[in-house]
């Protein structure tokens, strides 16, 4: 029952946006009478953080692979892997991002994305760590912060705008300015 509720709570807030959604819409979407709804849930609020959630642990889980194969790999590629990686999981649940940024407060968001937030600051901090002789900064922790906040914000404004731009070619640019914040490329020449 549960999942039915959550099925079709994204749904309704996917077709109608948070304003127009309601309990009894989502009850009717589910097929289950408003008062069956309210057993599970107290209101729409409950239903649509237990939505953003969900989609936020299915996202942890679809990088975690790459998260775990870009600890191993030269930095590089490493930063290709976990790009595609995220890029793949965002678009995955367009729609539903969409609907989510759009009407689920920023503060809420960030709160419910730290400890994904957290694991990619990790794998950023000790791959930069590990190459500190190259860095451009020698400040990690800013560079590991630069570097987060500016391929989460690319990475969704990339699905939610859908630009003119091939996705290789928007995951070569993204990496190339992902690495040139990090390390110094006069000292290869």
């Amino acid at each position: 029952m549960v999942e039915r509720i959550l099925t079709a709570g994204a749904r309704v807030l996917i077709d109608c946006g948070y304003q127009d959604a309601s309990t009894n819409r989502i009850a009717r979407e589910a097929g289950i009478s408003p008062g069956s709804l309210y057993h599970y849930f107290a209101d729409k609020d409950a239903i649509f953080a237990e939505v953003n959630r969900r989609l936020i642990n299915d996202f942890a889980a679809a990088i975690a692979p790459a998260l775990r194969r870009a600890a191993t790999e030269q930095p590089p590629i490493a930063v290709l892997t976990v790009l595609g990686a995220v890029l793949d999981a965002l678009q995955q649940h367009a729609a539903l991002l969409r609907a989510l940024v759009d009407r689920v407060p920023a503060i809420e968001q960030q709160e419910a994305l730290q400890s994904v937030r957290d694991r990619l600051a990790d794998l950023v901090y000790h791959t930069l760590a590990a190459n500190g002789h190259a860095l451009r900064h020698p400040d990690v922790e800013r560079t590991t912060w630069t570097i987060v906040e500016l391929t989460q914000h690319m990475l969704v404004r990339y699905v939610l705008d859908s630009p003119p731009i091939e996705r290789e070619d928007f995951l070569a640019d993204t990496a190339h300015m992902v690495l040139s914040l990090a390390y110094d490329t006069q000292r290869d020449r």
